[in-house]
């Protein structure tokens, strides 16, 4: 993977049954606090998401500006240089950020952790914008990972029952 990708507006997770999405989105907690919780959507479930949205959007951007012509949305296909993994991660771990503030500790679930035999690769949400981070960078995965907890994929799906 090499240099850490950082601008990128999501990330494809496929599966040999399955394509998904991987994206940042905005919460704001009661208290002010923005979250950026990781989204993981099937890609068909991504673009129905987005197709229900867009009258919302259209209808802003017209209160704003007198004028939208927002296309259709189409599902997107993976990149051609989209990298294969050649065999299955060792363990998998839901990243959970802890940000405690005055009134609550708020957890957001906000990337993946895979490790593989050689290396380690992060999925996950930027803090301070909408971008996605995606490295195999040992350093930056550390740095990371400072201020996350790391729960095993199985317990995160049993205990949220997502």
């Amino acid at each position: 993977m090499g240099e850490p990708e950082w601008l990128v507006s999501g990330v494809w997770l496929c599966t040999p049954n399955a394509e998904y999405l991987a994206t940042s989105s905005t919460r704001v907690m009661s208290d002010g606090y923005i979250a950026r919780p990781l989204t993981i959507d099937r890609a068909d479930d991504f673009v129905r998401h987005l197709r229900s949205d867009l009258p919302d959007v259209a209808s802003r951007l017209v209160a704003r500006t007198g004028n939208a012509d927002l296309p259709d949305p189409a599902r997107a296909r993976p990149n051609g240089a989209l990298e294969q993994c050649p065999a299955p991660p060792s363990a998998t771990f839901v990243l959970v950020r802890v940000a405690v503030r005055a009134a609550a500790e708020h957890r957001v679930a906000c990337g993946l952790l895979l490790n593989f035999e050689a290396r380690r690769l992060l999925v996950g949400t930027d803090v301070e914008t909408l971008a996605m981070v995606l490295s195999d960078d040992e350093d930056l995965i550390d740095r990371y990972l400072e201020g996350c907890e790391r729960v095993a994929a199985d317990d995160y799906l049993g205990r949220y029952g997502c």
